[in-house]
């Protein structure tokens, strides 16, 4: 080993710099890249939503996350069942079916159920064959053809904050001492 603050002999660090140096000069092009990719998927699956299926309300795994609530992979057979929709015919209207899921709680399984309802009337169902005619639950093929695409998310997920409640101070409290 050399000892002291000594030049370093017979350096060679500048073979192979590249070889052992990672670099990212194509960003700029990655960047670009993956912004048309998304337009040309956008365009792909026009009139249908960009970000996708509809997905439920789920609470978060561990005791860290489960105060707050995020999108879950699919809704369960019980969600679907609730609200009148076959889990056959839900994927093919943009709904995410999960059938290993299950509902621990009335709540969650309400959450989800309006969820469900929502979107349903929302939902614009255009006919495969228009020239065929209009089958049950089809819109008509004027309305079909002016609804735009949606870029955002399709009903969003937010994390209701319990509102503070503030309280009154009473005069046993203002003189109550921990310490002593």
């Amino acid at each position: 080993m050399v000892k002291h603050n000594n030049i370093i002999p017979q350096s060679k660090f500048k073979k192979d710099w590249d070889v052992r140096v990672r670099t990212w000069f194509n960003q700029a092009g990655k960047k670009k890249a993956r912004r048309a990719a998304r337009a040309a998927k956008a365009a792909a699956i026009a009139p249908r939503p960009v970000s996708g299926a509809l997905r439920p309300v789920v609470a978060g795994q561990t005791a860290k996350y489960n105060v707050k609530v995020k999108a879950g992979r699919g809704f369960s057979l019980a969600e679907l069942k609730a609200a009148g929709i076959n889990s056959k015919v839900a994927p093919t209207i943009g709904i995410a079916v999960d059938a290993r899921r299950f509902n621990k709680s009335q709540e969650s399984l309400d959450a989800n159920v309006a969820r469900l309802n929502e979107y349903m009337s929302r939902l614009v169902v255009f006919p495969k064959h228009p020239t065929k005619g209009l089958k049950k639950g089809d819109t008509a093929i004027e309305a079909a053809a002016a609804v735009p695409q949606l870029t955002g998310a399709i009903i969003p997920i937010k994390n209701a904050a319990a509102p503070a409640t503030f309280v009154t101070l009473t005069a046993d409290q203002k003189s109550f001492a921990a310490a002593e």
